[in-house]
């Protein structure tokens, strides 16, 4: 009786130890705590052209808010470049609009005036001279004969007075280039004379022919208008040139950096005069306004969180105070348990990790800052 006794009070004692035990372990259960770090979104800015800073308006540790300059580079080469580019677009504009717009009324009279005046010119070549053009050279050339032959005379008579220096030797020089002047001048006109009786020479008829359909296609050309393909071409070079001064707007905004948000400086890598190269990050940007935790839920746990659960944060610098916060991010795939993770005793190696959002609307959380991190 008395070992019956014993072992069910030793039974009794057993249930009541498992009882505290499980209500210990499901008190401990229903809080999940775990020790992750604060960290802020970083924003680093750099610029794809780089060159020489000539500012750099900014300093460590100040706030800024969006669209404050943070570095300005030199970019007077590239304005000049972009004058140059819009420049071109506006001339390629205004060419499609003249080919659009067709040629003006009186480009077409003129036009037509040119084809009349070759086709004319061609007709003359073809009829040859007329018969009182042939007669009035030859009148001409009769007349320059007989001054030459005065001339000559004249030459003559001067040339004894000067040997018995009647006469100045200016006299003489005089006479003599009078009469040489008569010469010419009927040679002259006898060549031209030939010419007309000869007429008017094949080469030069086929001159005139294709002066004469030159000026036609171009006054039938003026009336149509341009071709479609012409016009497609025109566009296409406007666009080219429209693309080119974006280009070069771009450019010019990668001359002068801005902050992409309110947030905070950090670290400013250049001083005024540097010379720095594309893509070099120089001023590094701290957003307190997007701050959380990170800490890492073992896979046995990761079931009990989601995404928008409440949180309560305590960082070790501000005792007794806590934060709220809420779950925004649970990765998708788990990974080793980093080394400079605090962890509770019995804490799995396969973890997932988390980020909390966490409420800071006054800036009192730094970046770095040890966290508790309580999810119920």
């Amino acid at each position: 009786m008395n070992r019956k006794l014993i072992w069910i009070s030793a039974g009794a004692l057993v249930a009541v130890a498992a009882i505290v035990v499980y209500s210990r372990w499901s008190s401990a259960r229903a809080t999940l705590e775990y020790a992750g770090t604060v960290e802020t979104r970083e924003i680093q800015v750099g610029s794809k052209i780089g060159g020489r800073v000539v500012a750099v308006p900014v300093e460590e540790g100040k706030a800024v808010k969006a669209g404050t300059v943070l570095v300005r580079f030199e970019c007077e080469e590239l304005k000049a470049q972009r004058e140059q580019a819009v420049a071109a677009a506006d001339q390629a504009k205004a060419a499609l609009d003249r080919m659009l717009r067709g040629n003006r009324p009186e480009e077409i009279v003129q036009a037509d005036a040119v084809a009349k005046a070759q086709q004319a010119a061609l007709d003359a070549a073809k009829n040859g001279p007329r018969a009182q053009e042939i007669e009035q050279a030859q009148a001409d050339y009769a007349a320059a004969m007989a001054d030459a032959a005065n001339a000559d005379a004249f030459y003559k008579r001067m040339q004894k007075l000067v040997v018995k220096d009647v006469i100045s030797r200016q006299d003489f020089e005089n006479a003599q280039n009078k009469r040489d002047s008569s010469e010419q001048r009927a040679e002259s006109l006898r060549q031209r004379l030939d010419l007309l009786k000869a007429g008017t020479r094949v080469e030069d008829l086929h001159a005139a022919q294709a002066k004469a359909m030159q000026a036609d296609a171009a006054a039938t050309l003026a009336r149509k208008g341009f071709r479609a393909e012409d016009i497609a071409a025109a566009r296409g070079l406007l666009t080219q040139t429209q693309a080119r001064v974006a280009e070069f707007d771009a450019r010019l905004k990668e001359a002068e950096l801005a902050a992409a948000a309110d947030a905070l400086v950090e670290v400013v890598g250049v001083r005024s005069g540097d010379l720095i190269p594309p893509g070099r990050i120089v001023v590094t940007l701290l957003e307190p306004s997007q701050l959380w935790v990170k800490v890492y839920i073992p896979e046995t746990e990761i079931a009990r969180v989601r995404v928008g659960q409440q949180a309560k944060v305590r960082i070790d610098g501000f005792s007794g105070r806590e934060f709220t916060g809420n779950i925004e991010q649970i990765a998708s795939q788990a990974e080793f348990l980093p080394r400079n993770v605090e962890t509770r005793e019995d804490r799995d190696h396969q973890v997932f990790a988390v980020k909390v959002h966490v409420d800071n609307p006054s800036g009192t959380l730094k970046s770095g800052m040890s966290a508790t991190v309580n999810l119920q």
